[in-house]
């Protein structure tokens, strides 16, 4: 176990949550100014991938940041610390639009 969680860390930790992130940014732009028609397959789809990223992927992800910056002791040139600091703004931001939005 603690070798997956060594391998896992660092830069490959922070692409994952790239990619994350990345595809709440999409989601806001392609989605929100319906750039995409509104067919019910597509929204069907969207918001299951959005639900599964939103409520299970990201608090996951977040604790797992929290655990390596611990680790690498919050130094401010690490991934971790950016990987934590970028997830908790997300979390912040998606869980705060849906609370508010929906």
């Amino acid at each position: 176990m603690k070798e997956l969680f060594k391998k896992f860390s660092g830069k490959r930790f922070f692409f994952l949550v790239l990619c994350v992130i990345g595809y709440f940014c999409f989601r806001e732009v392609i989605f929100s100014y319906n750039l995409i028609t509104n067919e019910t397959i597509i929204g069907f789809f969207e918001e299951l991938v959005t639900f599964s990223l939103l409520f299970l992927y990201q608090p996951i992800l977040l604790l797992l940041s929290i655990l390596y910056c611990v680790e690498d002791k919050f130094q401010l040139n690490k991934y971790s610390f950016w990987s934590f600091f970028m997830l908790l703004v997300s979390n912040t931001i998606c869980i705060g639009r849906t609370i508010i939005f929906k």
